[in-house]
């Protein structure tokens, strides 16, 4: 008598070798992914940046960097010169490059990221 009851076999070591490849990959592409935010909000804040120049220095040294935190990373868009400040709290903050600059290219950083997500 034939057996013609369906049999299922599963075996879960190419599955478990998968979730461990994607496992190492996972933080090696949010990281990368934040150095491109990070040239791009930089990017966006030298060339939106809304005062005149006088010597170029402030343009210039705008930067963003990436830092990790306990749960991940931050992009941290900051002046390099010392009056910096100035320009971004004085005058009614009309010549502010950072608020706006991540007001403007926040969101879609952060569809981008939820996009890499689901990729991953």
């Amino acid at each position: 008598m034939a057996n013609n009851t369906p049999q299922f076999r599963f075996d879960p070591s190419d599955m478990l070798n998968r979730f461990a490849a994607m496992e190492s990959r996972v933080p090696i592409a949010i990281h990368m992914y934040a150095e491109t935010a990070a040239k791009k909000l930089e990017s966006s804040a030298k060339n939106h940046a809304p005062w005149t120049d006088r010597t170029g220095h402030a343009r210039q040294r705008l930067n963003c960097k990436v830092e990790g935190v306990a749960k991940g990373y931050q992009l941290v868009l900051a002046h390099g010169v010392d009056y910096g400040i100035w320009l971004e709290l004085a005058h009614e903050k009309r010549f502010a490059t950072i608020q706006p600059t991540i007001t403007r290219e926040g969101p879609n950083i952060l569809r981008g990221f939820e996009h890499l997500l689901e990729r991953l």
